[in-house]
């Protein structure tokens, strides 16, 4: 295939396009530049370089050989062309634009110079194949292999043949990005899509910013955020390691939120409303609601600058993400260490004091992750760390996470943040996000039958998620939706009915299916329950030790130590380390030299297993009161055998009742622990409700979630108690809420003529959890609220109900609907 046009001998001996009346044109020019750019783009996706020769030879005619007919040999030479296409549409404005002013000879110099660059450097580097390839690494290498390629141009033409090769070297990563991964099937696949893969393609290279000069960092930086935060990991046991990532665009699903008191009744704000309200936001979360992966979409939006509204004003911010978590056992970062999570492999270029230049200048946009995952002794230090920060760049934009249990609602109110408490998905949200996953899961595939497969399934879960109390309940949580996604598909519809199963099963997969099933053989003697020991030793010694992350040295010493009780397990603990590492998916290095559980949950989960194996009662109990064990003892009550679990819940409740100041916590973490007990005797439990009874009415957020996650018993003890105050009644309208059990229903209508504001919250933001026309005529029909925020067609058909709607009738929405993205509002 050949995409050069006739040439002639331009400056400095070099061939240059001509145009049909004889003249050389730019635009011709840049055809071949584009040409070279998407070869380039090609073999990188090959991922071979025994194949990435010189970028003129024949890696992309190997491609053309591997399809033996001609028509479809037609189309894969019209996709190349289209690529180019995109590529020239994109550089052409550079060219045009920014070097107007410079004589078209020059340009057509300083094109042709790049392109020769590219054809004679050969991509046979086994770095230019990893994952985290970026820009700057590419462009080292280009010019490394083509020193000579600028020779003669003029200091304008060689500032130009700089901006193009770096901004080119940018297209060839994200263009290789973007294509299915490459495999038996996937030329076949690319024809089959064609039209839909030139168009994501165009899309990658549309939400690139424009760069401004050669050494732009900063859009050498959003790039490479971009990059590396835009894929998150799909759980399911069949993929191959190519497939196991997907776009975070893909995944991500609007999550919603309680936002400050401001006499709005929304059922659920999304969570952009309430980050597009402020400059500083701390957001609350429960494990497994999307805290991290909400930052990691803050990321990404800012580096692609394609916020939408209403964050639209975010769209000139610079990203920082800083992973509390790294800095558990270590001085909290300086400004120009927050290149150190993603951006480390060009720290070394950024220009001095850059990262303070964003934050003072306002772009700077800091999002710390996991307060929770710092030791409560080290939480006081970060936040003066923090407000050193701000009273330094007080133009910046902070948004700072935590699950509840760490720390206070207002922990940060005296620094100007407000709040936001991510709640569970609706079941709008979870059909959403079930068809995305499995889109996502689609998109991977290449084989038709096998597409046709996940749709199936789709519709299957959907129809189980309807039909299934307890599993609507558990997808509410995006981590364990996901989960759910892949074991529906991996287990041909078999699913757990509890979290804990659900963990169980989960780690089957991960630990043994998994490699199984593609016939990898794992180290002799490793059998699954022995890698879930090991997992679980090191578990339990990093929440022992209050450890988020340890040195790769230390995790080794805790394998090695382990293994002396595994005689039949022969291999080092070097490599047992490494086999965990590499094949269960629940470790990784974030930082060379440094191991950590991908998912906190997995970690408890472990931990609490090992906790019970090593007959820990004592311990647990010892560190009940502690925010960072309560999942461990909660879910140490789902491992224990009978008669530890009665020992567990029983010395539980005496040190709450022996602890005053420790008791409310601690009575609420033993009905907590009710969730995951799947018997106890009868005089455990009376103790346990009893203690229960005590607590009521519920006085927090905290202690409804309790109450909601202990059964259906808890709503008799709701409807008995006598809640007065707004926080009180608000609390009793959640946990009878979030049981998700249409018994729920009866004590809800209790309070549906209530006017304060936080009991009409909660009434409204309940909405979704139920059949909304049943539960708009029964609770809201008559609830005084002045307005209301519907995310979904089916609320908003059942807007004919709300009567009590500032005093008048509700008006019928005209806006076309469509699922948790449109609204109406019922107002004054």
């Amino acid at each position: 295939m050949s995409l050069t046009p006739r040439s002639c001998q331009g400056v400095r001996g070099r061939a240059h396009p001509v145009r049909h009346d004889g003249g050389m044109g730019v635009e011709a020019a840049l055809i071949p530049l584009g040409a070279s750019v998407v070869r380039s783009a090609l073999k990188l996706w090959l991922g071979d370089k025994s194949l990435a020769t010189p970028v003129s030879g024949t890696g992309v005619d190997l491609l053309e050989r591997r399809l033996t007919n001609a028509l479809d040999q037609r189309k894969l030479r019209r996709v190349q062309e289209q690529f180019v296409d995109a590529v020239v549409e994109r550089v052409q404005p550079i060219v045009a634009a920014e070097y107007r002013r410079l004589a078209e000879h020059e340009r057509l110099a300083a094109i042709e110079a790049v392109r020769e660059t590219f054809e004679e450097a050969a991509l046979d580097d086994d770095d230019l194949f990893a994952a985290d390839l970026d820009t700057r690494r590419l462009d080292r290498h280009l010019r490394s292999r083509a020193p000579y390629a600028p020779t003669g141009l003029s200091t304008d033409g060689t500032q130009l043949y700089g901006l193009l090769l770096r901004e080119c070297a940018g297209y060839v990563i994200e263009m290789s990005r973007a294509l299915p991964a490459f495999g038996p099937s996937a030329l076949t696949e690319i024809l089959r899509r064609e039209t839909e893969i030139v168009t994501e393609v165009r899309k990658v290279l549309d939400r690139l910013p424009q760069r401004r000069t050669s050494t732009d960092f900063a859009y050498d930086y959003r790039q490479l955020v971009a990059g590396t935060l835009d894929q998150v990991e799909m759980f399911g046991a069949t993929l191959s390691e190519a497939t196991r990532r997907y776009p975070l665009s893909v995944a991500y699903i609007s999550l919603t939120a309680d936002g400050p008191r401001d006499g709005y009744a929304a059922a659920g704000r999304r969570v952009e409303d309430l980050l597009a309200t402020g400059e500083r936001i701390f957001i609350r979360g429960e494990a497994g609601l999307g805290k991290t992966t909400l930052l990691q979409w803050i990321a990404v939006r800012s580096a692609q600058r394609d916020f939408a509204d209403p964050l639209t004003a975010w769209n000139d911010t610079i990203p920082f993400l800083v992973p509390l978590r790294r800095y558990a056992d270590r001085e909290l970062p300086a400004p120009e260490r927050f290149l150190d999570e993603v951006g480390r492999h060009i720290a070394d270029e950024m220009p001095p004091g850059w990262v303070q230049a964003q934050l003072r200048s306002g772009r700077g946009l800091l999002l710390l992750d996991g307060v929770d995952e710092l030791a409560s002794d080290r939480r006081e230090e970060a936040r003066e760390w923090l407000r050193s920060l701000i009273l330094a760049f007080p133009g910046a934009r902070y948004v700072v996470t935590s699950r509840p249990s760490a720390v206070d609602p207002d922990w940060l109110a005296a620094d100007g943040f407000a709040v936001a408490s991510l709640r569970p998905m609706t079941p709008a949200d979870v059909r959403v996000f079930v068809e995305r996953w499995h889109d996502a899961m689609r998109t991977r595939l290449v084989d038709e039958p096998a597409r046709e497969e996940v749709a199936e399934h789709h519709e299957r879960l959907l129809a189980q998620l309807n039909a299934r109390h307890h599993l609507r309940k558990l997808a509410g949580y995006p981590l364990l939706c996901a989960l759910l996604c892949a074991l529906h598909r991996d287990r041909r519809g078999d699913l757990p009915d509890n979290r804990m199963e659900l963990y169980d099963t989960a780690l089957q997969m991960l630990l043994e299916r998994r490699d199984a099933e593609r016939r990898i053989e794992a180290l002799a003697g490793l059998s699954r329950t022995r890698k879930a020991l090991l997992l679980g030793d090191l578990a339990y010694w990093f929440i022992r030790n209050d450890l988020t992350d340890a040195p790769v040295s230390r995790a080794v010493e805790q394998v090695e130590r382990r293994l002396t009780s595994m005689p039949e397990v022969r291999a080092s603990a070097e490599a047992v380390y490494r086999h965990l590492l590499e094949r269960s998916g629940l470790l990784r290095e974030p930082v060379e030299g440094r191991v950590d559980f991908v998912h906190r949950t997995f970690q408890e989960y472990l931990a609490a297993k090992a906790a019970i194996d090593a007959d820990d009662i004592g311990t647990l109990v010892a560190h009940a009161h502690l925010d960072q064990w309560h999942e461990v003892v909660v879910m140490a009550a789902g491992h224990a055998p009978g008669t530890r679990r009665e020992e567990l819940l029983n010395q539980v409740l005496t040190r709450g009742d022996e602890v005053r100041k420790h008791r409310d916590a601690l009575h609420l973490l033993a009905v907590a622990c009710l969730e995951t007990t799947p018997e106890l005797a009868p005089a455990t439990r009376e103790r346990v409700e009893a203690s229960a009874t005590r607590l009521l009415p519920p006085r927090g957020l905290a202690a409804a979630k309790a109450f909601a996650s202990a059964g259906p018993f808890v709503l008799d003890l709701l409807a008995s108690a006598d809640p007065r105050t707004e926080a009180e009644v608000a609390a009793t309208v959640r946990a009878a809420a979030a049981t998700g059990l249409n018994d729920a229903l009866p004590l809800l209508v209790k309070y549906r003529r209530d006017e304060r504001d936080k009991v009409q919250q909660e009434l409204v933001a309940a909405w979704g959890d139920f059949e909304p026309d049943a539960y708009a005529a029964a609770v809201l029909a008559e609830l005084p609220v002045r307005s209301v925020s519907v995310t979904e067609s089916r609320m908003a058909r059942a807007l004919r109900h709300l009567t009590g709607c500032a005093g008048s009738p509700a008006p019928r929405p005209r806006a076309r609907w469509t699922s948790c993205r449109r609204r109406s509002r019922c107002s004054p």
